[in-house]
């Protein structure tokens, strides 16, 4: 089933190989509600327009088996069952059951909330409608101590590129740091026209003009690159854990510090990467190949992802596949700027797919989860509370 699940999302975006469209066939014969998913699957509006009645789906278990404690075999047997609901829920619009992750032989789920803190009038307390999205801004400082806050009207087009303005107040020097605060974003084009969209809280060090046998970046955060192929000048990207070798392509890296894993998605291209706090030889990813590289293991692990959910942040939406709270939240608080508490641990657990709106706001974008999860978004003060839905 796990394969199903794999193949039906792969006919959905249209990546199937031939081998994998005739297994998709063997599989529908002779069911004609299978054979109906795949015609609608197979309609780019139909899936349009459930994904905008649907966008978020939470993977759950029917209540009654909340309080069971379950063993492992048939946790697995019940995961992959649910994988498969999953895409399905977010195609045609049905319910799915539950499935909370855990570790261990067996799990055991409470049902009752946590005791919630008693509300302190003298707080502020802020409307999760006023709490809004992130937006095109960063800060430019360059090694001689000159800053500049820029937004975005200090960028401007160029035929598709985007430069900084001519009127932005920052000196000529070798090197240059751009620096993205939490709720901001920001594009900038390099001196040999390689592009980098940053995401929220990160930083790009760059030199103002590349030296003639390299060209070389360091990163923090996560970045987006369209990398200008010059064979006479390879490009470096460097973060505190790795540093990538491009050979002019397109990629994703994802590096902040509080994320136990630093990943690398490639798109376009071809790169190569290799561990700077582990002595380790050099890994080529090819496109569709992601890097994860756990900061306390030298081995790092590759495995096959859809770059456009990796990179959906740069195009307008948060893209989750089968990712817990816990991380879906380190995104939304960098990008709304919030922080935020959970009333149980176990929320923390709790596994979404689908996609939400970027640029709405914090309401709009939790109500999504709200929905799908059974849970509620409380504001007290400037911190945001996730409990259970009474």
């Amino acid at each position: 089933m796990e394969s199903v699940k794999r193949l039906l999302y792969r006919y959905m975006i249209g990546k199937c190989t031939s081998g994998e469209l005739e297994e998709l066939r063997r599989w529908a014969e002779g069911s004609p509600e299978r054979q109906a998913l795949l015609h609608r699957l197979a309609d780019e509006d139909y899936i349009t327009r459930q994904l905008a009645r649907r966008e978020l789906v939470r993977i759950e278990r029917p209540m009654e088996d909340m309080s069971r404690r379950i063993s492992a075999s048939r946790r697995r047997l019940w995961s992959r069952f649910v994988s498969v609901a999953a895409v399905v829920a977010v195609v045609i619009g049905i319910g799915v059951a539950c499935h909370i992750y855990n570790v261990g032989d067996g799990i055991s789920l409470s049902t009752g909330n946590a005791p919630m803190a008693e509300a302190d009038d003298s707080v502020k307390v802020r409307r999760l409608d006023e709490i809004l999205p992130g937006s095109v801004r960063a800060r430019l400082t360059s090694t001689s101590g000159s800053a500049v806050t820029l937004r975005a009207q200090d960028t401007s087009q160029v035929g598709n590129r985007i430069l900084l303005s001519h009127n932005c107040p920052v000196d000529r020097v070798p090197e240059l740091c751009l620096d993205v605060p939490r709720g901001g974003e920001f594009k900038v084009v390099l001196e040999d026209s390689t592009e980098v969209w940053l995401n929220s809280e990160s930083t790009l060090r760059y030199p103002e003009v590349f030296s003639p046998g390299e060209r070389r970046v360091q990163v923090t955060g996560e970045a987006y690159f369209v990398v200008k192929h010059d064979v006479s000048r390879p490009f470096y990207v460097e973060t505190p854990e790795q540093t990538i070798r491009v050979y002019g392509t397109s990629f994703n890296v994802r590096a902040y510090a509080d994320d136990p894993i630093v990943y690398t998605t490639l798109e376009e291209g071809s790169i190569s990467l290799t561990r700077r706090d582990f002595h380790s030889g050099e890994v080529m990813l090819s496109p569709g190949h992601q890097a994860m590289l756990d900061r306390n293991n030298p081995k790092v692990e590759m495995k096959v992802v859809d770059p456009s959910v990796i990179t959906g942040w740069r195009n307008g939406r948060f893209v989750f596949e089968e990712q817990p709270l816990a991380s879906i939240m380190r995104d939304l608080s960098r990008w709304y700027d919030i922080t935020y508490e959970f009333a149980e641990t176990e929320l923390e657990n709790i596994v979404f797919m689908g996609s939400i709106p970027r640029y709405a706001d914090f309401a709009t974008a939790i109500s999504i989860i709200e929905k799908s999860g059974g849970l509620k978004f409380i504001t007290h003060g400037d911190k945001v509370l996730i409990t259970r839905q009474l």
